[in-house]
């Protein structure tokens, strides 16, 4: 642990997570029910509380809708731990004749698993249905992120990672029940994701010295201990 390593897993992650949910639009209808106008729903990186806080305009006003995205534990998938092979050797040219293959050792990752909590912020219930329409049934009960094994693992091209995005199935809805003459009404959808991705080793070309010891046995017949 002495040489530090930082390959941008966790930032990589959250921003695929983002990524795929940051498509979500919401139309305006007139009477006839025709689309008269669309909104891009705005993301955000941190608690809800925080996001309510950060949010507001010069007016005071809220801009909603908001989706606000956090970590909210980050641990270790032993389901996803086979064996304790220290990594594998991955091709980065052919064989050539008379020669050999030129390889790096990817270090085995650590699989963990990435809790995420998703709070999503509207002014109308017709907003919330939209946007819950947008993603709830693409989320049954999970989906897939592609990306790629960190540039620091100096491997000559890139392998691509799959990871699952696992969705926990449930929403819990908040309504302004009590407010004042100056609170703004808001409702808030909450749930959760699981991100079943992994963290990274760092890359060393460092090769230890082998050091052999000679030792002469001598074959007895007969053992003293004292």
């Amino acid at each position: 642990m002495k040489n530090q390593y930082y390959g941008f897993e966790l930032k990589d992650m959250i921003r695929q997570f983002i990524t795929a949910f940051n498509s979500i639009v919401i139309n305006r209808y007139n009477k006839n029910k025709d689309v008269v106008d669309q909104l891009k729903v705005g993301f955000y990186y941190g608690p809800k509380e925080r996001a309510l806080q950060d949010i507001v305009n010069k007016a005071q006003s809220l801009r909603l809708p908001t989706i606000a995205v956090h970590y909210t534990s980050i641990s270790r998938d032993a389901d996803r731990v086979f064996n304790k092979i220290p990594g594998f050797y991955f091709s980065k040219s052919p064989t050539v004749s008379g020669g050999s293959i030129d390889s790096d050792l990817l270090k085995t990752p650590i699989p963990i698993n990435i809790g995420i909590s998703m709070s999503i912020m509207t002014k109308f219930q017709t907003d919330m249905d939209q946007i819950l329409s947008n993603f709830v049934p693409y989320n049954n009960p999970y989906i897939i992120i592609s990306w790629k094994v960190p540039s620091s693992q100096n491997l000559a091209s890139d392998l691509e990672i799959r990871t699952e995005v696992l969705w926990d199935g449930q929403l819990s809805l908040d309504y302004p029940v009590e407010v004042s003459g100056t609170q703004p009404a808001r409702i808030i959808a909450n749930t959760n994701f699981t991100i079943k991705g992994w963290l990274f080793k760092g890359y060393s070309e460092d090769v230890k010295n082998i050091f052999v010891i000679d030792q002469d046995y001598i074959p007895v017949n007969t053992f003293e201990y004292s």
